[in-house]
């Protein structure tokens, strides 16, 4: 594959060879992790959103015990969790990411496929197109839901007859009686909020790499299956014998799966505190999401705005596992493909190969969570913690 260099010195990966990169985005533009944040370093704009995530952190904190309605105190637990997440998020992109290429897809600019085989091209092409729709889907979702977690509840009010004036978190602290605090702690929220989302469109955008590595995992898989096919052809070219072919092909297997799994080990420190980042909040968040709707106390705007919450939550959070589970995965089908190639015909050489390959990839692989070796990224852990979602939100209804 193709590199195209632009002024900056940093590489501009091509849509077409199969890459997508999220940081090229206008979200990643807008909360600066573009890919000048190498470069760039720590600057004013990127201090400046943490204050205001900070900020608003602070004043949802403030708020859950200043408030006397149980409603309004754990809307604002799931903002001052929401709030931690995105400001630790914004920690883990500046600390773990200073690459002008993302980790993941390095392997992709050096590339190329095998021309008798149109099959691995398509293999890139799908995952490219996937990561791309993916990107554009979580895109419009957190636009829809940041539009309605602002205008659904002063609109809700408005069309029942009641002031327009309620805020989109409904804090107790800073008090927000007059004309001109409303109006500043509005526009505050309204900034918070935009950064939050594209801080989440971000966080949710990096299972794009995923997909990707995920691709590259079925182009050695395939190779490897295909083994023989490639072994004929270059002992026509090379007038080699078979064994000798089946070596050479197997070696460069091999080398493009080690190659894989130093992208891989360069990729799982983003990936582990990402993951902490997101299951660390998510049960409490949707319980407390869910709770004013199990009392039946709410409003036309609460149940749309809660019902969109909610569903991109378990949306995301399933991503996320099954995303992170199906990548990780794929070294058992690798070690299933380098089973099942003709080891046993080939001379030890050949044999010893397969033997070290196969002792590495039969050992589970799941990206944990940091400071825990037993939150796996898995679909087991998704239902494991929407079950723990139903028990928190049991025990506040029988707390109120």
């Amino acid at each position: 594959m193709t590199e195209a260099e632009v002024k900056d010195g940093t590489k501009k990966i091509d849509d077409k060879l199969g890459c997508i990169d999220y940081r090229k985005y206008t979200f990643a533009r807008m909360i600066m992790i573009d890919n000048g944040l190498a470069a760039r370093g720590l600057t004013f704009p990127l201090l400046l959103i943490m204050v205001v995530n900070v900020g608003m952190q602070t004043c949802s904190f403030i708020s859950i015990f200043t408030s006397t309605q149980t409603s309004v105190s754990l809307d604002n637990i799931r903002a001052c969790l929401l709030g931690t997440s995105v400001t630790m998020s914004l920690f883990n992109q500046f600390i773990m990411v200073r690459d002008p290429i993302p980790a993941g897809l390095k392997l992709s600019l050096t590339l190329s496929t095998n021309p008798n085989f149109p099959e691995e091209k398509i293999i890139l092409d799908d995952a490219r197109k996937a990561a791309s729709s993916q990107l554009e889907m979580y895109v419009k979702m957190f636009s829809c839901n940041a539009v309605a977690m602002m205008f659904a509840q002063p609109l809700g009010e408005l069309m029942s007859g009641h002031s327009w004036r309620k805020l989109p978190v409904q804090w107790t602290f800073p008090p927000s009686d007059d004309e001109f605090s409303f109006w500043f702690i509005f526009a505050f929220q309204f900034t918070g909020i935009c950064i939050a989302h594209c801080v989440g469109i971000m966080i949710m955008s990096f299972t794009s790499i995923t997909i990707q590595m995920t691709a590259l995992f079925d182009l050695l898989i395939f190779s490897i299956q295909h083994i023989e096919e490639r072994a004929t052809s270059r002992g026509r070219q090379s007038g080699g014998d078979r064994h000798a072919c089946l070596l050479a092909c197997l070696t460069d297997d091999v080398d493009f799966y080690q190659q894989l799994i130093r992208e891989m080990d360069s990729v799982t420190p983003h990936l582990r505190n990402t993951f902490l980042i997101i299951s660390a909040a998510v049960p409490m968040v949707l319980a407390c999401e869910a709770y004013p709707i199990m009392q039946g106390n709410f409003s036309f705007a609460d149940l749309v705005k809660s019902f969109l919450f909610l569903s991109i939550q378990i949306l995301c959070w399933a991503q996320t596992c099954s995303r992170l589970g199906t990548m990780t995965d794929k070294h058992a089908a690798v070690f299933a493909a380098l089973y099942d190639s003709p080891w046993y015909e080939a001379g030890m050489k050949y044999k010893k190969l397969v033997l070290n390959s196969l002792t590495y990839a039969v050992q589970p692989k799941y990206i944990k969570a940091r400071l825990s070796n037993e939150v796996t990224a898995s679909m087991a852990t998704f239902y494991s913690f929407v079950m723990s979602a139903f028990n928190l939100l049991n025990m506040i209804r029988n707390i109120g």
